[in-house]
């Protein structure tokens, strides 16, 4: 269990690309393409990292419009919406391109 759990913590740390851009990699589950819960649990990483103190994320909506490849690594570019006194917006845009025949 203890190898899952460090599998898991592996696949949450993204690396820091420059100021609100963050790259992960994908872990094969099942199929061909990215799991929609690994990408929106490195969302949710991408936007905290972003964050100047501590928040609680009280909504998250997200939208998969394309499917993510794999063997490619996945781009998080974070968008600071909103700083406020009591709400924090983020959005973040993934990126991971794939070539169709």
């Amino acid at each position: 269990m203890t190898n899952l759990v460090d599998e898991l913590i592996n696949l949450l740390d993204l690396e820091s690309i420059e100021l609100n851009l963050f790259r992960g990699v994908s872990r094969d589950v099942v199929g061909r393409n990215v799991f929609g819960g690994q990408v929106i649990s490195q969302s949710l990483v991408a936007a905290y990292r972003t964050l100047e103190e501590q928040r609680q994320c009280h909504s998250l909506h997200a939208y998969f419009l394309r499917p993510g490849d794999m063997n490619a690594p996945i781009v998080f570019e974070v968008d600071r919406i909103r700083d406020g006194g009591s709400f924090t917006t983020r959005i973040i845009m993934k990126l991971n391109l794939i070539d169709f025949d």
